[in-house]
């Protein structure tokens, strides 16, 4: 992709989501962040996000799936990661995990929301490629 082309890719696990699909995600963010002429750093650093928001949130996922939705435009790749869950304190913000997937980020949000009687889990990821 170039600068003035922007793309979405949307990833729904169907079945039930496991670390396994993990790497497939982490794939999809460095393509991304590659078209949008990322160093390798920060690419690396979204591989890295992407597996913390994962962490995050697949365990907790009530109906076992998880949907990864990527947006890549003018220099930026942003991933929303959300599942259903059971539980509406589902990422706390002095969690270990919490506090990398901040510090590997441009910005990093959390959002849950009720869905009948569970509760969208929410996290959204912002890497800018810096140049």
């Amino acid at each position: 992709m170039a600068d003035d082309e922007s793309g979405t890719v949307e990833f729904e696990v169907a079945t039930v989501a496991t670390a396994g699909v993990v790497p497939t995600l982490r794939t999809i963010a460095a393509d991304l962040a590659m078209r949008q002429d990322f160093d390798l750093d920060a690419v690396d650093d979204l591989r890295m996000a992407v597996d913390e928001a994962c962490a995050l949130l697949i365990p907790a996922a009530a109906d076992g799936k998880l949907t990864c939705v990527f947006t890549s435009v003018d220099g930026k790749v942003e991933i929303g990661v959300s599942v259903l869950a059971d539980d509406p304190g589902l990422v706390k913000e002095d969690a270990l995990g919490w506090q990398l997937l901040t510090a590997l980020a441009t910005s990093v949000r959390r959002s849950t929301v009720p869905d009948g009687d569970r509760y969208l889990s929410r996290v959204d990821v912002v890497r800018e490629s810096g140049r």
